[in-house]
């Protein structure tokens, strides 16, 4: 990929969570600059999330609109010992979520092709009848899902089992981006938020004459809000898409 040599590109996603993609764009002679600007705080459940928890088997389906949501959700079903009920089908926003619900044993049921909340809300309504849904997530998680559904019928338990927290940066890390990008890789809305709101002008100056390059359609348009340009929106959310992406958008741009 000779669109990524020498070029400098921000990561923006918390760690532990990104070095599959950093090690790819390094393996083709990119140079990282990784900023998390957020940090993901699991929360523990409370009296009325434990009810949900022990009522499991009331639900028709639960879904999940991220990888986060996958973890923290899945820890608190293993920490209070409750078993999956075997009429409980799972379905994921995208292939990164549904990688994460395989990796913890529990397959997805449902993936629309489109990585978006409204994408799935669809998806669901237009293959089931309404019936009960738990979704799990941040605090920060979009609306879209859950308000369709509960507009089509259906019963919607929305659970907050984690926080997205943004990340006070450094005088250093401002530095770092001011000393120019090629390209910025965004994964959620709330990440664009947390780098913009906090960004001086000069910083904003970078970001606006970089490549940013968001993970999914509800992230290219947190990025249209903050009035920057979403160079290219990726075939999918997979490493081997980022690459992708980031080559087709950099191949073209002077260095």
């Amino acid at each position: 990929m000779k669109g990524l040599l020498g070029r400098r590109v921000l990561l923006t996603r918390p760690r532990g969570q990104g070095e599959r993609l950093a090690r790819a764009v390094e393996a083709e002679g990119g140079h990282v600059l990784w900023i998390p600007v957020l940090e993901i705080v699991p929360l523990s459940p409370g009296e009325e999330e434990r009810k949900v928890l022990a009522s499991l088997s009331s639900y028709d389906w639960c879904a999940f609109t991220s990888e986060n949501a996958v973890r923290a959700f899945l820890d608190w079903v293993e920490g209070a010992g409750v078993r999956w009920p075997l009429r409980l089908r799972v379905a994921a926003v995208g292939p990164a979520t549904a990688r994460a619900l395989q990796a913890r044993g529990r397959p997805a049921d449902l993936l629309p092709e489109t990585q978006t909340g409204q994408a799935l809300a669809h998806l669901l309504t237009a293959r089931h009848r309404p019936g009960r849904i738990l979704i799990p997530g941040g605090n920060l998680a979009q609306k879209d899902l859950p308000e369709r559904l509960e507009a089509a019928g259906w019963e919607v338990t929305r659970l907050v089992c984690y926080e997205n927290r943004p990340v006070s940066l450094t005088a250093a890390d401002l530095y770092a981006i001011e000393q120019g990008l090629d390209a910025a890789v965004f994964a959620s809305p709330s990440a664009v938020k947390a780098l913009w709101d906090q960004a001086p002008e000069s910083v904003r100056n970078v970001l606006r004459a970089a490549a940013c390059v968001p993970m999914g359609p509800s992230t290219a348009e947190a990025l249209r809000a903050a009035g920057l340009e979403v160079a290219v929106l990726p075939a999918s959310s997979t490493v081997e898409g980022l690459l992708a992406a980031l080559e087709e958008v950099l191949a073209g741009r002077p260095r």
